[in-house]
């Protein structure tokens, strides 16, 4: 993997209150995480939570940073927290952490990895921040302000032709989260529908590049809020449309299945996956 480059520091981001004090903390942890994991990739430390379900040393590591500076910072906040977490808390502020989001990835020396850090309160989604360390790359929202890269401003595409789509997916591979053989199925009608489907191994990443139009739409069952809680900031900061699947009656980051897309093919996409929900 290359190193990492450099990045927007906390102290050259202007972002409008009432969170610019939020932002800068998750910029500056998530930067010092992201540090950590890019000096422990190829770590030796490898464990099965269960069948390609990964944990390594640098995981928890990153997490114990991370959640610390949380609780240090912002004491009366909840954390929820992927290594530690006993249950998810869906109500009050709270701070979602994937210390890092990819870990195959990162086992196998796959540079989509990131470390994701968002703020929620009980109206959604406040700060949003996604380091992918070995990409060089700097993702951050706040409620109300827009999404950057790199401290740039993005925007979803402007596709609004289903069929020149490019979709990006993961797969249900955790058991009790899906169908597996039924969910390679609709990812075969989605290819046969749009241009193609991409899989990066990191639903935050998946998120960031629908956000960055570098997807025109994202759909994944079987998901963590962790996995989600930056990224749905990201997406509608830059302009784009976040929903469940149908017949979701909570959010995304409550029921692990999300559509996110530019907005203009966001009801085919929806369409596409209706086709398929009962089954998995």
């Amino acid at each position: 993997m290359a190193p990492e480059s450099s990045s927007p520091t906390a102290s050259s981001v202007t972002t409008p209150p009432p969170f610019g004090a939020e932002l800068a903390f998750a910029l500056a942890v998530a930067a010092d995480a992201a540090r950590l994991v890019a000096g422990g990739s190829g770590t030796a430390d490898v464990r099965e939570k269960e069948r390609a379900d990964l944990v390594t040393d640098v995981d928890e590591a990153s997490e114990r940073l991370i959640v610390g500076r949380i609780r240090e910072r912002f004491p009366r906040d909840g954390v929820v927290a992927e290594e530690s977490a006993a249950a998810a808390v869906l109500s009050g502020r709270r701070w979602i952490v994937d210390p890092v989001d990819g870990t195959a990835n990162f086992v196998h020396t796959h540079p989509f990895v990131a470390v994701s850090i968002a703020l929620h309160d009980d109206q959604g989604p406040a700060v949003g921040v996604v380091h992918a360390p070995f990409l060089g790359e700097v993702y951050h929202a706040v409620r109300g302000g827009g999404a950057y890269l790199n401290g740039k401003p993005i925007r979803v595409s402007r596709t609004d032709a289903f069929a020149r789509s490019l979709l990006a997916t993961g797969f249900p591979f955790k058991q009790g989260k899906g169908n597996l053989d039924e969910y390679m199925r609709l990812v075969a009608d989605a290819i046969r529908s749009t241009h193609d489907v991409r899989r990066a191994g990191s639903a935050a990443l998946d998120l960031a590049f629908t956000a960055a139009g570098r997807v025109d739409g994202y759909f994944e069952i079987g998901l963590a809020p962790w996995d989600l809680a930056a990224g749905v900031l990201l997406v509608t900061e830059a302009g784009g449309t976040v929903s469940g699947w149908t017949g979701d009656g909570q959010p995304p980051v409550a029921t692990g299945r999300i559509l996110a897309s530019n907005g203009l093919i966001h009801g085919e996409l929806a369409a596409l996956t209706e086709r398929w929900v009962g089954r998995l």
